[in-house]
């Protein structure tokens, strides 16, 4: 027994949270966000540097490099979309979210080594399809552990952790590439790509999930019992009938074939249609901005694939914020936060249309109106993710056993997750937009469609959690017999 103490006590450090947000975190740069990992830095790296990799290593005419970005940006975050539903399903259903995860980190890896070595448009397109189905993969398979590992009144603040690296990932990975392609070429930018993803496969093996160390544990206590049981065998007074074990919190699974399917399930909820349809949102700025502003400050400011770069930092500094945002969405709930970002999201980006001029004043509007726009995208985010969970939690409550024993974490954040690739799929389009009827009328067209999902948004998320009366009505949080503490337990 005494050999178990250092393998039990290495167990606990090593599904801590302390330990799986840390692992985490570093996976936080992918190239997509609702919410993903160090693979947005990862594939971003390359947005200041594909123009002129387009032309130089794939002989694209220097007239149709706009277009082969939009149409690149669109491959990876369609197949994304695909994957999305479909990983969430496997991943719910899988032993573990570790597999998977793993896996999408290996599909991550080699998809960056064929844009590497890419030097024909074929394999450019190869390798971004590539990199959607790994992102899809490591995005939900991510936020799933994320979720089975933290208590619920603290998934908003947690979230925010992870939103921090992957707005970072978002918008850092240009700056990054930029800087490292003009310091030392093309292939360099991706010797980060292959560092980071290395670190990162060392601290996903590191990482016990919650549910295989309670197992783990509960065999060692079976093993200490049985030893008992053993030593016991001589005394006949004590009786070996086995007894029933019961819990206090036993849940009745719904038989299978009564269920309806759980994707079914999750999208006829209004509010999870209202908060993707928000991430959504959120994708298209995203996207839209990836797939303009590098050529628009290029044409208009003159500015090398380095300075691109470097106007994506203002704003990527406001996702360092991201955890005090989310914190706040757990005391005040997301309705009033999602609320009044994308009410006051249409001003800095209408205020974009001004920058036109290489003049002092007019980068300098650029730069505040783009870091007002990250600030207001980062304090969303958490609340939108967040919504989409409490509806789980009161549907869970109201109906035990409704998702089955492995829950429906993975499959929410597949669908939160499908809405955000939709958007990085559709904002690409705005390179189309920008190159026929200017850039005013792209970022005009951004801050419209944000007015009216914050009237969505403002309308459809008030109230309850999930058609009624709930615990996150009056915030007294009590019960937790829920979908989530069944996956804490492991079962």
């Amino acid at each position: 027994m005494a050999s178990q103490v250092p393998f039990l006590y290495s167990l606990h450090h090593r599904d801590s949270l302390d330990l799986f947000v840390h692992g985490l975190l570093p996976l936080c740069h992918g190239e997509h966000h609702p919410y993903s990992h160090l693979y947005r830095q990862l594939t971003l790296q390359i947005v200041p540097v594909m123009p002129t990799a387009l032309v130089d290593r794939a002989k694209i005419p220097y007239e149709d490099r706009e277009r082969w970005v939009s149409i690149l940006l669109i491959c990876e975050a369609t197949v994304a979309f695909i994957c999305c539903p479909i990983f969430g399903y496997l991943i719910d259903v899988a032993p573990t979210r570790k597999l998977p995860y793993l896996l999408g980190l290996i599909l991550l890896g080699a998809s960056m080594l064929i844009l590497c070595l890419a030097r024909t448009i074929g394999f450019f397109v190869i390798a971004r399809l590539l990199q959607g189905s790994a992102t899809a993969m490591v995005v939900v398979a991510g936020l799933a552990l994320l979720t089975d590992s933290v208590p619920f009144e603290n998934l908003g603040q947690t979230v925010g952790y992870l939103g921090s690296a992957v707005t970072l990932g978002f918008l850092l990975g240009p700056l990054l590439g930029g800087l490292v392609y003009r310091v030392a070429g093309y292939q360099p930018v991706f010797a980060m790509a292959f560092a980071i993803v290395g670190l990162d496969l060392v601290m996903r093996f590191a990482v016990i999930e919650k549910r295989v160390a309670k197992r783990w544990m509960a065999l060692s206590q079976d093993d200490a019992d049985n030893d008992n049981e053993t030593n016991n065998d001589d005394n006949p007074s004590e009786s070996s009938t086995p007894q029933p074990e019961t819990t206090e919190n036993e849940v009745t699974i719904i038989p299978k074939h009564s269920r309806k399917p759980t994707l079914l399930l999750l999208i006829q909820q209004p509010r999870i249609l209202i908060s993707s349809w928000g991430l959504l949102v959120h994708g298209m700025i995203y996207a839209a901005f990836d797939a303009t502003i590098p050529i628009f400050v290029e044409s208009h400011f003159n500015w090398t694939p380095l300075g691109a770069g470097l106007t994506f930092l203002p704003s990527s500094m406001t996702a360092l914020f991201e955890p005090y945002f989310g914190k706040l969405t757990d005391s005040i709930t997301p309705h009033p936060i999602a609320t009044t970002t994308f009410l006051l999201l249409p001003i800095p980006l209408s205020m974009l249309a001004l920058s036109t001029n290489p003049t002092s004043t007019h980068i300098t509007l650029l730069m505040i109106n783009l870091t007002l726009t990250g600030l207001l995208v980062n304090i969303a985010t958490p609340a939108l993710y967040l919504e989409t969970q409490r509806v789980l939690d009161t549907m869970e409550r109201r109906e035990p056993g409704i998702f089955g024993p492995r829950g429906a974490v993975a499959q929410a954040f597949g669908i939160q997750t499908m809405a955000q690739f939709l958007g990085l799929s559709l904002g690409p389009l705005a390179g189309f937009v920008e190159g026929r009827f200017g850039w005013g009328v792209v970022v005009v067209g951004l801050g419209v469609v944000c007015a009216v999902t914050g009237v969505v948004v403002g309308v459809g998320l008030r109230g309850d959690a999930c058609c009624g009366s709930s615990r996150f009505g009056n915030g007294d949080g009590d019960g937790d017999d829920g979908e989530r503490e069944r996956l804490l337990a492991g079962d």
